[in-house]
């Protein structure tokens, strides 16, 4: 008896098998990075949400410097590190805890906010003065959903001008630079908020 022909044999036991586990792992890692996504996705809308009082943490806080005497943030400027100051570690110095006193009802004073989701920015109470604002701070000590915020004055620009531009600086000015990061804790370094204000004695 003659073997059948080539396009009439069965299919080899298992294969339909083992094409049916490879799609269904490959839908397993489609769905695993779409969850992914959508967690990422509903992280930034809820911080979306509350952006607008993050940045009024900024803007006040620099609203308070334009009335302070500049003299007094003038003595405390210290030279720009060699680290572009965006790039240094939450908690680390230069950067400081803000340390105006807080002052109830006032957000442009203090360290330590809470930013509803409303975008209702309120002082943080019950916080100790100086926590540091970083993951290895116990949540019963800062809360996760407090934000911090940072001050650093230096001396001169944010960057150096370049030799063409050195004349915009006239002779005997002395610039500083006010640098005001607010951030969550646990947040990275590309989350923060930050707002650079130049000053001129």
């Amino acid at each position: 008896m003659s073997p059948l022909p080539s396009s009439r044999r069965a299919p080899a036991r298992g294969s339909g098998l083992l094409e049916v586990l490879i799609s269904m792992s490959i839908l397993a890692l489609a769905a695993v990075g779409a969850v992914m996504g959508m967690v990422a996705a509903t992280r930034d809308v809820k911080d979306g949400q509350v952006l607008q009082g993050r940045r009024m943490l900024l803007e006040s806080r620099i609203q308070r410097m334009w009335l302070a005497s500049k003299a007094e943030f003038l003595s405390k400027a210290v030279v720009r590190p060699a680290t572009f100051p965006p790039e240094i570690a939450f908690g680390t110095a230069p950067w400081v805890l803000d340390p105006s006193p807080p002052v109830a009802a006032d957000v442009g004073t203090g360290a330590y906010f809470r930013v509803l989701p409303t975008g209702q920015v309120e002082p943080a109470t019950g916080v100790p003065a100086n926590t540091p604002c970083t993951a290895a701070t116990p949540d019963a000590v800062l809360p996760k959903d407090v934000y911090c915020r940072e001050i650093l004055v230096t001396q001169g620009l944010p960057r150096d001008l370049p030799a063409a531009s050195a004349a915009l600086v006239p002779a005997g000015a002395q610039p500083f630079t006010v640098w005001t990061r607010v951030f969550r804790k646990g947040d990275s370094l590309e989350r923060a908020l930050i707002h650079t204000e130049v000053f001129v004695q």
